[in-house]
């Protein structure tokens, strides 16, 4: 179990002046870098919360689910029910009745069963606290969040619908039959990503000044001993850290060199930039531009210079979405089956009837390749900004909200 990390402060009560707190960048960074950790992990309390004690938190890795209790037989056969049309990637709330034989798939195959209930539930889980992680930094509903500033995170709120359609994907079993190296990618590149962009997001809501500061100072292998060693139990560390995020060539999607252990890329020094503009801008309308770029600089970091080397060059999860592609853009099998179906939606649920409120990949789509990727991430960036200053406002900040709340 990952140790707590203990800081001892002084602090004034009673209405006394503000006490300023000097760290090192190094330390900066470790705070951030937790704090993006405790979204994940389940903390228990050390000490009964009577004083200011911040050692009094501690991360835990989620453990595997546990085994369920038996069920009464119409209980059993409902769940079986619900999983076949799971499985069968049936549209949410849709009934494809009982399977042929409730229990043949996984007796003809219990390695896919046991992957779905070891890795699969994990990764769904945590992507979904993930995406909530997302929708609080968009809503400024966090510690050191400021309501009045809200918009300043917007890739956050996009970014809070991917990691839910994440997680769906992730809940269906027969993903996890047909695709595992799609399973591990998508669990990969959606913790990983995390793991880069939120603690910038959370830095800069923490003070703006030490993030001008210490942007270039940002690296893995500095981080506070206890802090590493949380930062290194989490999956693939060992593999992830030494090369994320890589530099890349946008034009040809070519990933160069490694510049690794979460140091500050370009594109990431760019958003820094961005976020100066946007908090100096007062005009509604000019600060809304300001934010659609800001995002877009953001998703260009994100696609480019995380995921393109961390998972889109993987030689396996390449294979997984050739064999999506034939399944169907070829065979069409997305017309009947809603498995294969490639959308966002920009709901709380998987999925929903209203076309503006769903972004569809176009047909042929190559994911693997950044351009194309980006083409689409683009045309579904601009329908999240038209939603979200739109007569549809409302709608959209219900659904983060809905996707902030999510308790499992």
């Amino acid at each position: 179990m990952p140790n707590h990390l203990n800081f001892k402060l002084t602090t004034v009560r009673g209405g006394g002046p503000p006490v300023k707190i000097v760290c090192s960048c190094d330390d900066f960074w470790s705070v951030a870098q937790q704090r993006a950790m405790l979204e994940l992990y389940p903390r228990k309390v050390k000490h009964e919360p009577k004083l200011i004690h911040l050692s009094r938190e501690d991360i835990r890795i989620i453990p595997m689910p546990p085994e369920p209790p038996p069920l009464a037989e119409r209980q059993r056969l409902l769940l079986l029910e619900r999983q076949h049309a799971r499985f069968m990637g049936a549209k949410p709330g849709q009934s494809l009745g009982p399977p042929p034989d409730p229990l043949k798939w996984t007796e003809q195959d219990t390695d896919a069963l046991e992957h779905y209930q070891r890795d699969g539930l994990r990764y769904a889980t945590r992507a979904r606290l993930i995406a909530r992680a997302y929708a609080c930094m968009y809503l400024e509903n966090f510690e050191h969040g400021n309501p009045k500033l809200q918009g300043r995170f917007y890739w956050a709120g996009l970014a809070a619908f991917a990691s839910k359609q994440v997680a769906c994907t992730l809940e269906k079993g027969i993903v996890h039959w047909v695709a595992r190296d799609t399973v591990r990618a998508l669990g990969k590149g959606n913790l990983w990503l995390y793991n880069d962009a939120w603690p910038w997001h959370y830095a800069w809501a923490l003070c703006p000044k030490s993030v001008d500061l210490c942007a270039k100072e940002r690296d893995a292998q500095n981080l506070h001993p206890t802090v590493l060693n949380n930062f290194q139990s989490q999956e693939w560390a060992k593999e992830v850290i030494p090369c994320v995020p890589w530099e890349i060539d946008e034009q040809t999607g070519t990933v160069g060199k490694p510049i690794g252990q979460f140091r500050i890329a370009p594109l990431m020094s760019k958003a820094i930039e961005g976020w100066k503009r946007i908090e100096a801008e007062s005009k509604p309308g000019i600060r809304r531009g300001f934010c659609m770029d800001h995002l877009w600089v953001m998703a260009r970091h994100e696609q480019g210079e995380v995921l393109q080397g961390l998972v889109y060059s993987d030689g396996d999860f390449i294979k997984d979405l050739e064999r999506a592609r034939l399944f169907r853009d070829a065979m069409n099998l997305d017309k009947y089956i809603y498995l294969f179906k490639l959308q966002l939606s920009f709901s709380a649920e998987e999925t929903t009837d209203d076309d503006e409120f769903r972004s569809e990949a176009p047909r042929g789509i190559s994911l693997e390749r950044c351009k194309e990727r980006m083409d689409w991430i683009k045309n579904t960036a601009e329908q999240y900004d038209d939603l979200m200053y739109g007569k549809k406002r409302e709608r959209m900040l219900a659904e983060l909200r809905k996707l902030a709340e999510w308790d499992g």
